[in-house]
Parts: structure tokens; sequence; C-alpha cells
């Protein structure tokens, strides 16, 4: 029953924290976007995109110490490929966002890290962003297809909708 809870409530906090990352992050990749934003260099741009990273490890991991690990990564009740393909995306956002994590870190302790160190944190970082993107683009066409599969099933068992 916890999985029933846990699993929306880590997928909803993903979804708003990865948004306040994704629209700050744009603006401070994007300095003439960001400029026609906030009308210059804004410190809560930059502060936002930090604490919504914080937010992003921070809460998930929250809900997986009151309701279990297993709670957030239980196995699926039955073995089918939509189930395997779920286990795969799961497993990749993990690793993304520890790889995403470290690299905010690592980038957000700038001043003590050396160049050697930071330059390849802020090139991998980049690159995520870009790899985060095809799958977002991913994770909604999945979501389209799922609605439209659901919905050809439910024609297929009680007939055309009039």
């Amino acid at each position: 029953m916890a999985s029933a809870i846990a699993r929306p409530l880590v997928h909803t906090i993903h979804l708003l924290t990865f948004t306040v990352l994704f629209v700050s992050g744009l603006l401070l990749f994007v300095p003439d976007l960001r400029a026609a934003v906030t009308g210059g260099y804004s410190q809560i741009v930059r502060e936002s995109h930090r604490w919504g990273g914080v937010a992003f490890f921070a809460l998930p991991l929250l809900v997986m110490l009151r309701f279990g690990v297993r709670s957030v990564f239980a196995p699926p009740a039955q073995r089918t490929l939509r189930s395997l393909w779920q286990g795969f995306h799961v497993a990749l956002t993990v690793v993304i966002a520890l790889l995403f994590i470290g690299t905010g870190f690592v980038m957000w302790a700038s001043r003590s890290m050396p160049e050697s160190v930071l330059d390849p944190s802020r090139d991998l970082h980049d690159w995520l962003t870009y790899v985060v993107g095809g799958l977002v683009v991913v994770h909604l066409a999945e979501i389209g297809i799922a609605a439209v599969v659901a919905r050809f099933r439910s024609a297929a068992t009680s007939g055309p909708a009039v």
C-alpha cells in the first residue's frame, strides 16, 4: 500500500523540482533569455537552481525514508515489456540524477575546486541536460502512446464509442 502513495509522490516531486531546474537552468544557460525575463543577471535564478537541485535530491530521499526504499523501487507484479522499459527508465533516471547532483555540487563548490575538476563537471552537466531533454520527449511520447493503446483496448473490449 505504501508504494501506492510513495511512487506517485516521488514522481510528482520530481516533476515539480525538474520544472524549477529546467526553467532556471535554461535562464542560466541562455543569457539573452535571462536578460529578457529578469533584466540581467539574477541571484534569484542561480539560487532557485541550486536549491531546486537540493530539493530534487532531498525530497525523494525523505519519501523513501518515510515509506521505505522498496515502496518506490518495488519490482512489478508481472514482467511485461512495459514493466521492463519502466525499470530501465527508473534506473537511467537514478544514474542521471546522481550525475546531475554530483556535477551540480562540484559547480556549487567551484571556489574550492580545481579547474581540472570544474571544467569536466560543467561539460557533463551541460551534456546531461541534452540527454534529459531527449528523455523527457520520449517520456511524453510514451504517455501519449499509452493513452492511445488504452483507448484501442477499451474500444476492442467494449465496442466503439458512439
